[in-house]
């Protein structure tokens, strides 16, 4: 699909031109006399990748436009036109976020020039944004991915959110198990939402905290308290780390789920509940079945929809808009913070295989926003960590290529975290699970003093 320009111009032989000049580019153009105009042009929610204002026109000025932009469109680059006796207050512009000014009388390929780079500059902010909304329209605000994994994980989630049956999320920590259970519940047209850590809390507190109790029915117990899941009637209870309930109230839940009814703590009166029940953990629960930690009839009652969400490293694609909208969102919060990623950070990003998923690449970006100095993130920016992982997983892709024997890996990956530890040879073998002896001894094989 061809990107769209929006052209604001109040002259009508020059917008006339312009528009000419971008169709001719292969650009779809929407040209306008007004600022009010083209806001009205993006309300009505037509698609624009760009926007080319004059800065003196009748109404809303050049400036006032862009400060909208900035504030309610913040993915699309904005292009100033400017007289040669305007060129300080187009400076000026920049400096405000405008993307680039050009000067009247200006050529056809200077304005393309200044089109591509400024559409090449916003590509991941505007696709970034356009999955947000189109994630918000899902359900599942947050929860950023264009991977063709995201959009069956979107699939899914709205197939499941129009049926009462249970749902289980699994998946390492740190990908999104909770946006997706308040994604789903947002879908569902349910009323409250309550989330419960079933591995917050001690096992003598856990029943009275889900269940609740009576009045009198342990020491401390002064009055009636209804429990979460009671919380929770007409709405969805979100149980986080299930695989953490104990199996002394495991068959309490199964009720529930049976039955829709709960008992508080020291009464004999069942209490009907209308809950939907979601469940998520980061463990093997048929593993905990073989264990004997987990029961196998709750299993099977809480895994009518199984929705698995992918751990980052299954879906790279998606790491460089993740980590464009951590930038974003950090932007927001310190003014110095880079406006961008070079494409040598990024591509270490991509390459990292982030054990700690989502939350790891979010906590990363963060702290990289707050120690960069320049406008743009850098890999000197980014944890030693990543670029640590990345050199070696490259060291073994490269051994791979060469057609290397074990050996000569071997050698080259000892020397590797030899160097990355400054020579430190005792933190080296501590590293490779190595006496000292030993490394000492391939050391000396490898002439190496």
């Amino acid at each position: 699909m061809p990107e769209r320009v929006i052209v604001v111009e109040d002259d009508q032989e020059l917008r006339q031109l312009l528009d000419e000049l971008l169709r001719a580019a292969g650009y779809e153009v929407s040209p306008v006399p007004t600022a009010e105009a083209a806001l009205e042009v993006l309300a009505a929610d037509r698609p624009a990748d760009l926007v080319i204002t004059d800065l003196v026109m009748p109404g809303m000025r050049g400036e006032e436009l862009l400060a909208r932009l900035k504030r309610e469109r913040p993915e699309l680059n904005v292009i100033v036109i400017t007289a040669f006796g305007s060129i300080d207050s187009a400076i000026e512009l920049v400096k405000a976020g405008a993307y680039d000014y050009v000067t009247k009388p200006f050529s056809s390929d200077e304005l393309l020039l200044a089109v591509q780079r400024a559409l090449s500059d916003s590509k991941l902010r505007r696709e970034l944004a356009n999955l947000s909304r189109a994630a918000a329209q899902v359900g599942i605000p947050g929860f950023i991915g264009a991977s063709a994994a995201v959009n069956e994980l979107f699939r899914t989630a709205a197939r499941a959110a129009h049926s009462r049956h249970p749902v289980l999320l699994t998946g390492e920590s740190g990908t999104g198990k909770e946006l997706i259970a308040r994604g789903i519940h947002r879908m569902s047209g349910r009323a409250s939402f309550v989330a419960i850590n079933c591995g917050a809390l001690p096992e003598q507190l856990l029943e009275s905290e889900l269940f609740g109790h009576e009045k009198g029915a342990f020491t401390g117990a002064e009055r009636a308290k209804p429990g979460l899941l009671e919380t929770a009637h007409g709405g969805t209870a979100f149980l986080d780390e299930i695989a953490e309930l104990p199996l002394s109230l495991q068959p309490k839940l199964l009720r529930a789920l049976e039955y829709g009814e709960i008992r508080r703590v020291g009464s004999t009166e069942a209490r009907a509940l209308d809950i939907r029940i979601i469940a998520a953990t980061n463990r093997d629960l048929e593993e905990e079945i073989k264990t004997g930690r987990f029961r196998e009839d709750l299993f099977w009652r809480l895994n009518v929809l199984h929705i698995h969400i992918p751990p980052l490293r299954e879906r790279p694609s998606d790491i460089p808009l993740l980590a464009e909208h951590f930038l974003a969102s950090a932007s927001q919060e310190h003014s110095g913070a880079p406006k961008r990623i070079s494409p040598e950070a990024m591509a270490l990003l991509t390459a990292y295989p982030w054990p700690g998923n989502v939350r790891e690449l979010r906590n990363a970006i963060q702290r990289a926003a707050v120690l960069a100095a320049g406008e743009e993130l850098t890999p000197d920016d980014l944890p030693p960590r990543i670029k640590k992982a990345v050199g070696l997983s490259g060291l073994v892709a490269g051994a791979s290529q060469r057609r290397l024997s074990l050996r000569d890996l071997e050698r080259e990956y000892i020397l590797e975290v030899l160097r990355q530890v400054d020579g430190n040879k005792t933190r080296a073998a501590e590293i490779l699970g190595l006496d000292r002896k030993t490394l000492y001894r391939k050391l000396e094989e490898y002439g190496y003093s």
